[in-house]
């Protein structure tokens, strides 16, 4: 068997169970569920790419807004423990990414292919760039 020939090839891990928080946080929580969330952004386009049921494509969905959001709150805690005003831009960025993400969702089946496809580009390369953008985080305690 060969190795996987492109990023969407290659199955995620299918757990919802995200780090708890105790008190204190860690940048190693962040970069778990930013695993999680790029994890979620593959197994979306591969329901799209395989032509899986509108109900597996739309239970992706819904883990890829869990991710999302598990993910923007955790950042947004650490901001609040790291910066005494932290950026409300960046905050407002979340909240706009995760209304369209939801719009996207709830308006999935009356797209056509070709237009879900760019709409899950277009989500995919906005998280993908949050990702990248966002600098090593340090411990908070």
């Amino acid at each position: 068997m060969s190795a996987p020939s492109s990023v969407v090839d290659v199955a995620p891990e299918k757990s919802t169970e995200f780090p708890v928080n105790t008190g204190g946080f860690s940048g190693k929580s962040v970069e778990i569920m930013r695993r999680q969330l790029v994890d979620a952004q593959v197994e979306v386009l591969r329901m799209y790419l395989e032509k899986r049921s509108q109900e597996q494509l739309l239970d992706a969905m819904d883990r890829l807004i869990e991710c999302t959001r598990a993910s923007f709150r955790e950042e947004e805690a650490l901001m609040d423990c790291f910066a005494p005003d932290p950026d409300p831009v960046h905050r407002e960025m979340h909240g706009r990414v995760l209304a369209r993400l939801m719009a996207l969702r709830n308006s999935a089946l009356d797209f056509d292919r070709g237009r879900l496809l760019a709409q899950l580009i277009f989500i995919d390369r906005e998280l993908t760039s949050h990702i990248s953008d966002v600098a090593p985080i340090p411990e908070c305690h």
